[in-house]
């Protein structure tokens, strides 16, 4: 007899199991994968000041400047998309596409014959391609605002028009912003960042600084 309450209370003890283990596989899958689209700003870039000369085959003589060029890469609108990972409630790992057609402006004065200063405009297509990481500063799910930070760094490519002449340069970020939730899987977000591209298009000019902005809407899977 006593056997038989020893098999009976264990028995009891046992059944909850499988029905906890049924809740925790029930439990709603939290969404990790980010899709964003959107459009905003690319900030100008000042490509510096440049004589153009003639060398001479004397080893004293100074160079014989023909005219002065200052040249700089206009503000533009762009296109961007954003594929992001969130590898934790604050941490999101995302890789970005941005698109523009800023004008390239070269303005040509000093002329050695007297000529009147001119400008020369092209338009080039700006491809900046970046991979990075966003902080969340707040996970307090009844506040539909969230601040955060992000960096990252890549690739920014300028085609010139007819793909005469491509440039690329590294291209890297910080900045923050706000993302703002607009149903459980579907938020709007707005990024502003501050840009730093070496080489490329600004090759001689060290890291030229711009700023960029953008706002877009974002869906997770």
């Amino acid at each position: 007899m006593t056997r038989l309450w020893l098999f009976v209370a264990a028995l009891l003890a046992v059944m909850p199991a499988p029905a906890d283990a049924q809740a925790r596989r029930t439990q709603p899958r939290q969404p990790r994968i980010e899709v964003g689209v959107g459009a905003g700003t690319l900030g100008g870039l000042s490509l510096g000041e440049r004589d153009a000369s003639l060398k001479s085959n004397s080893t004293t003589a100074a160079p014989f400047r023909l005219f002065a060029t200052d040249t700089n890469l206009d503000p533009a609108a762009g296109l961007e998309v954003r594929l992001g990972y969130r590898t934790t409630r604050r941490l999101t790992v995302e890789g970005t596409l941005a698109l523009a057609r800023p004008t390239l402006m070269s303005s040509l004065s000093a002329d050695a014959e007297g000529a009147a200063p001119v400008d020369a405009t092209t338009t080039l297509t700006e491809y900046v391609i970046t991979g990075g990481a966003l902080w969340k500063l707040s996970v307090n799910p009844r506040r539909r605002w969230t601040p955060f930070v992000s960096g990252g760094a890549g690739v920014a490519r300028h085609v010139h028009d007819g793909q005469t002449l491509i440039e690329s340069g590294v291209d890297s970020y910080v900045g923050g912003g706000i993302l703002y939730s607009l149903k459980q899987r579907v938020g709007l977000r707005f990024d502003g960042r501050a840009h730093f591209l070496n080489g490329g298009i600004a090759e001689g000019e060290g890291v030229s600084p711009r700023g960029a902005a953008a706002g877009s809407v974002f869906v997770l899977f």
